[in-house]
């Protein structure tokens, strides 16, 4: 199992040069769903990041397989120490369910390096639609914003990203 994801943000041009500098490394190239300009390179060989300013995420748990080749959606949540442990065993169960999403692939938990408190679903997906269709069920409401629009304490944010496939 993965230990650890890298990330990094930056031009398409740059973070192609990077992939052409470690080809020898698990990576995927991204563009921000809802701006065409937010560029992120995706290291999920489980390795220490190669890059120079990474964002790390330390993998709590993971279920599914590791499908990095179309949508990707994260939610990072910051809840207080009590809404913390709930949403652990909610995601553990969530997890450990047969009964995912449709068009779900992959979902992995993690903390960020140096944040313990904080918390991300990271989900990959076949397509964007399915995310959507999910984002509006019943399956997604324990982290969704509703659940923690009123703990003034935590922080929350959504993001979805699609898979760029780079020009040679």
């Amino acid at each position: 199992m993965i230990r650890k994801i890298s990330v990094t943000f930056g031009s398409e041009a740059i973070l192609k040069q990077i992939m052409k500098k470690y080809p020898e490394r698990h990576m995927a190239l991204f563009a921000a769903a809802n701006n065409a300009h937010g560029m992120q390179l995706v290291d999920y060989s489980g390795e220490d990041s190669v890059f120079t300013s990474p964002v790390v995420y330390e993998v709590n748990a993971h279920a599914g397989n590791d499908d990095w080749e179309h949508y990707i959606s994260y939610i990072e949540i910051s809840p207080s120490k009590d809404q913390r442990q709930i949403l652990d065993a909610q995601v553990s169960n969530f997890m450990s369910n047969p009964d995912t999403p449709t068009g779900m692939t992959g979902v992995y938990y993690l903390t960020a390096e140096g944040n313990s408190d904080s918390r991300i679903l990271l989900t990959l997906w076949k397509q964007q639609y399915d995310c959507m269709k999910w984002e509006k069920s019943e399956q997604h409401d324990f982290v969704s914003y509703q659940t923690f629009k009123n703990d003034f304490s935590a922080n929350y944010h959504e993001i979805g990203y699609q898979r760029v496939q780079p020009k040679a």
